[in-house]
């Protein structure tokens, strides 16, 4: 089972919560909670929205996070060996927005 207490309601509802949960159950992809505490572990923040995608190689965790230091990003991982594939987001600036 896949639980995703803590995040938006929006991301736990819907289909992607069902395809989780059985991918989880026949071993393509890893729990999310484990996703969800490596991405803070790495990034900081907090997750804001889940969702799982069939791509070409496998299936992907898409996490949106705003990150420790304000970031919005979004950060993508292989649901099967949690492994981080991409990471895109607006950059920081102490000044302000630019």
């Amino acid at each position: 089972m896949v639980p995703l207490v803590g995040l938006h309601p929006a991301a736990a509802s819907g289909d992607d919560h069902s395809r989780a949960r059985a991918a989880v159950r026949d071993g393509r992809a890893l729990p999310l909670e484990r996703i969800v505490a490596q991405a803070k572990e790495q990034f900081g923040g907090e997750v804001l929205d889940v969702e799982l995608e069939e791509e070409r190689n496998g299936l992907r965790y898409e996490l949106k996070m705003m990150a420790a230091d304000g970031r919005i990003l979004k950060v993508e991982y292989d649901a099967a060996t949690g492994a981080l594939v991409h990471v895109k987001g607006r950059r920081h600036h102490p000044d302000g927005p630019r």
